[in-house]
């Protein structure tokens, strides 16, 4: 009985110690598990940052590539702007050795080119010097030239006017004589004072009647306070022969003379107009103004022209120190 009861004691104890020791062991295996599944949640949790990371080196990874291609494109541009360059300076090279060699050339040249070129610098600097000296005496000459062509002109202009103010003077005389006795009117810067025959003479003679004389008296008075006028007396006749066997007046170029002197001496003579300033002139049938063929022409050609013009001798003067 005490064997059964202690071999009941020691089964119980020893089923007790297996009991322990099984315990032991499934606590260690918790521990184990526990500790293997911190394990496994740390890896996963460095496996999912290790992804992250790999995600983003693949983006790295990715952009470099593109950076590569960009850099590639630009490498290429690089090195055709690079051959440019180069061709560029090749040329350089190339202008900058022919250069050299001229100056070579200019530097190996003879002292007797040298002196020749000297020479001729010198020979052309002398000529511009002359032509320069040539050119202000042009110059002076055409200043002076340029006075006396404005002097000219003024006194052109001068000339002018007093032609027109003397053919005024000559209108306002006159003005009382009608115009198929006269005429009064300006031609190549004169002033022409056309008398018809009928105002002055009796056909075929050469005496002025008193009807003239007063027509010449009026023209005397204005020409009396013109001491600058030249006055040219022309007589005139028309196409037909004088013919008159009591006259010793022989043709019409003596008729025209006589006619023109007649004039003339009547306004120096009686009306005091300078003889040195007056010259009477024959002109016969030769200057008409109207034809000869009609009877009003013929009576417009038988005339007498008084002409007055101002004194030119200070225009001729200077077109003769200008020419």
């Amino acid at each position: 009985m005490k064997k059964n009861i202690l071999f009941l004691l020691t089964a119980f104890v020893l089923s007790m110690s297996s009991c322990l020791v099984s315990k032991k062991k499934f606590d260690e295996q918790v521990a184990l598990a526990d500790k293997l599944k911190a394990e496994r949640d740390d890896c996963n949790e460095k496996l999912t940052a290790a992804n992250a990371t790999i995600d983003d080196l693949n983006a790295q990874i990715a952009k470099l590539g593109s950076d590569i291609n960009n850099l590639r494109d630009s490498n290429a541009s690089l090195d055709e702007k690079l051959k440019k360059l180069n061709d560029l300076k090749k040329q350089s090279d190339d202008l900058c050795e022919r250069v050299k060699q001229q100056l070579d050339q200019i530097t190996k040249s003879s002292a007797a080119d040298k002196d020749k070129l000297l020479k001729q610098l010198a020979d052309r600097e002398k000529a511009l010097m002359e032509k320069e000296a040539e050119l202000q005496k042009l110059g002076a000459a055409l200043n002076e030239r340029e006075m006396k062509v404005k002097e000219l002109q003024d006194l052109l202009a001068s000339k002018d006017a007093a032609v027109k103010a003397l053919k005024e003077k000559m209108l306002a005389a006159l003005k009382g004589f009608n115009s198929g006795d006269l005429t009064v009117y300006e031609k190549d810067g004169k002033v022409y004072v056309a008398l018809s025959d009928k105002l002055l003479f009796k056909s075929g003679s050469y005496t002025v009647e008193e009807r003239g004389k007063d027509a010449l008296k009026k023209i005397a008075e204005v020409l009396s306070k013109q001491s600058d006028i030249n006055i040219a007396i022309e007589g005139h006749t028309d196409s037909i022969p004088y013919a008159n066997s009591n006259s010793p007046i022989n043709s019409n170029w003596d008729l025209s003379v006589m006619r023109a002197s007649s004039v003339t001496k009547l306004m120096v003579d009686n009306y005091g107009v300078n003889p040195a300033r007056v010259t009477p002139i024959g002109r016969s049938r030769y200057s008409p103004v109207e034809s000869n063929s009609t009877p009003e022409g013929r009576s417009k050609n038988r005339r007498i022209d008084v002409i007055l013009e101002p004194d030119m001798k200070a225009i001729f003067s200077i077109l003769n120190n200008t020419n």
